[in-house]
């Protein structure tokens, strides 16, 4: 593998580099690290991903605006500023500190969940720790559990899941696996050996919201996320803090035209690398609002889709190939008064004619 990088490219990403929050400046752009066999971004340079996403924004004046609308499994919808978001992330810190003793035994830690509220806090609490996180899909049976655990090899489990998963699929993974304490984050059950019950309301009343931020090496591993694994065994690929923030802050700028204004909704899982980037450390890192969905699949009722574009004020849509194939069979009729400039799909190509009714449908200024 050749080690030697072009002086427009390492131009380039300095330049881009410029446009996250830094603790301590890299004065490395890209080095070939011969031990691992990896290209190490930034290596010289300090930061942290929550605070980017985060008090960044407040400090410019935005904790009184809206970080995250979020719709869970039932369709109800609860919103958060950004100082809301950053005082629960700071709860769950603290939670996780003070039942978990996190800085001292935790150095990993699995999420299953949708796109959820629950998911966001959680993730951005892992930033904010140093603390290396892996989001899993939440349908995954025992096996494919099993798998992933054995290779992230996390410390702890969180998840927001059905009493059916947790108890058929989660807990007879990680006994295979090995015990680890488990985090259910949707409800209050009386604690039983190893699994904590809870939610963010009860988080939120009783633990701090004192600050722990601490800034960590730039290429200090952020978080892992695993292939389908649908050809064999799954690959985790590690995206590390600094390299991954500067690259998201490009792409959300080249490709769908993220600004401070802008609503964003992705419908994608939690564990895909679009759901990661598109719908929560993009949106926040530019101090816009994001739009999240537990259940993608109540979009293909015509009412709950156009109230959530019109009402919500939607300017950047994403989503999934095959959702997008659902609406174009149902027929629906068309969204009018919408205020959408950008729309993108996810997954495999679109096919032409499928293509075209998304871009009548919506009828935004770009295409993506």
């Amino acid at each position: 593998m050749s080690t030697i990088i072009n002086k427009k490219i390492l131009e380039f990403w300095k330049n881009e580099s410029k446009n996250i929050f830094w603790h301590k400046n890299p004065q490395k752009i890209i080095e070939f690290n011969l031990k691992k066999k990896i290209y190490d971004w930034f290596s010289d340079g300090f930061t942290n991903a929550s605070y980017n996403c985060l008090d960044v924004n407040i400090k410019r004046g935005l904790k009184n605006k809206i970080a995250i609308h979020a719709f869970d499994s039932n369709g109800q919808l609860k919103s958060l500023t950004y100082n809301e978001l950053l005082e629960s992330v700071n709860c769950f810190v603290n939670f996780l500190k003070k039942e978990f003793n996190y800085n001292k035994s935790i150095k990993r830690i699995m999420i299953q969940s949708s796109a959820s509220l629950e998911t966001t806090i959680a993730i951005l609490a892992c930033c904010r720790m140093g603390i290396t996180h892996n989001v899993i899909f939440e349908d995954l049976e025992k096996s494919a559990i099993i798998k992933r655990l054995k290779i992230f090899k996390p410390n702890l489990f969180i998840a927001k899941t059905s009493d059916y998963k947790l108890k058929n699929h989660i807990i007879p993974a990680i006994n295979v696996y090995k015990k680890i304490p488990v985090i259910c984050l949707n409800r209050i059950y009386k604690n039983k050996k190893n699994i904590t019950y809870t939610n963010i309301e009860y988080i939120n009343d009783n633990f701090s919201k004192k600050n722990n931020l601490v800034f960590f090496k730039s290429n200090k591993d952020l978080f892992v996320l695993f292939t389908s694994g649908s050809t064999g065994v799954p690959k985790g690929i590690v995206h590390s803090t600094g390299g991954y923030l500067t690259y998201i802050k490009y792409t959300c700028k080249k490709f769908f035209g993220y600004k401070a204004n802008s609503v964003v909704f992705t419908a994608s899982d939690a564990g895909w690398i679009n759901g990661h980037t598109y719908a929560v450390y993009g949106p926040l890192m530019y101090g816009a609002t994001s739009i999240l969905i537990e259940n993608p699949m109540k979009l293909t009722d015509e009412k709950i889709l156009g109230k959530i574009i019109k009402e919500l004020n939607v300017t950047i849509l994403y989503l999934p190939v095959t959702l997008i194939r659902i609406l174009k069979s149902l027929n629906i009729k068309k969204i009018n008064q919408n205020k959408i400039l950008t729309i993108g799909s996810m997954g495999e190509p679109l096919a032409p004619e499928i293509s075209k009714w998304y871009i009548n449908f919506f009828n935004p200024k770009n295409k993506v």
